[in-house]
């Protein structure tokens, strides 16, 4: 079965070559697509790989963008990828391990690249949010069956929290989640820029407000960027 990974990118000129060079070399040919949710395409303009696909988005949001990469997209299995989250090294053929025996959609556990233990203990809510709600979040890479995909209407095109509504809507259906052993590793920029405990709390009440039933257009309003 073949992987295609998607990565919806706004303003990560500094680390989108980084993030490309990582996933070749876990697979020299694994298909690569960048979604660039600036106009100016200023993301994709910096792409030394000559055999990335390069699409531009023309509405702003993670949504939008990883529904134009699905889109595009040729493998059996789609991989969602943020710019600043690297995969374990044999992400691949773990992902399609899982698949063979099964799985439907999944994800890696988060792995915070910073040393805090206040970071630990995000990473440990972060499974038992996993493990007891299959709710994983994007920073996790979320990966799912192109014909699973497909049955649910595809990647929710909204502006915020279409990892959330993907896993729900994944989930309702009855497709087999699995979380897999290994470990992302994810920059700490957001809880950095922020302060942990407040960031955290951000997420928190952004999760709480779109489950209680805000829509994503209105909580993109208090969403605060990388």
């Amino acid at each position: 079965m073949k992987i295609s990974v998607i990565i919806p990118v706004l303003h990560e000129q500094d680390q989108i070559n980084g993030i490309i060079r990582h996933l070749r070399s876990i697979d020299p040919d694994v298909e690569i697509i960048v979604v660039d949710g600036d106009p100016g395409g200023s993301t994709i303009a910096v792409i030394a790989d000559g055999t990335v696909f390069r699409l531009g988005s023309s509405i702003k949001g993670r949504g939008n963008q990883l529904a134009a990469g699905t889109a595009t997209a040729s493998g059996d299995i789609l991989l969602m990828l943020h710019a600043d989250t690297f995969l374990p090294s044999h992400a691949f053929s773990s992902i399609l391990t899982a698949v063979s025996r099964g799985t439907d959609w999944g994800a890696f556990r988060l792995g915070i690249d910073a040393t805090s233990p206040l970071y630990r203990v995000i990473e440990r809510f972060v499974d038992l949010r996993c493990k007891l709600f299959a709710l994983p979040y994007g920073d996790q890479a979320i990966f799912v069956r192109r014909v699973a995909l497909q049955e649910i209407g595809g990647i929710p095109a909204i502006p915020l929290m279409e990892d959330v509504a993907l896993a729900r809507k994944l989930r309702q259906t009855g497709f087999r989640f699995a979380m897999l052993s290994e470990r992302v590793s994810t920059s700490p920029r957001r809880w950095q820029k922020d302060g942990v405990i407040r960031r955290t709390l951000h997420n928190w009440l952004l999760l709480l407000r779109y489950l209680c039933g805000t829509e994503p257009e209105e909580l993109t309003k208090w969403y605060r960027p990388n």
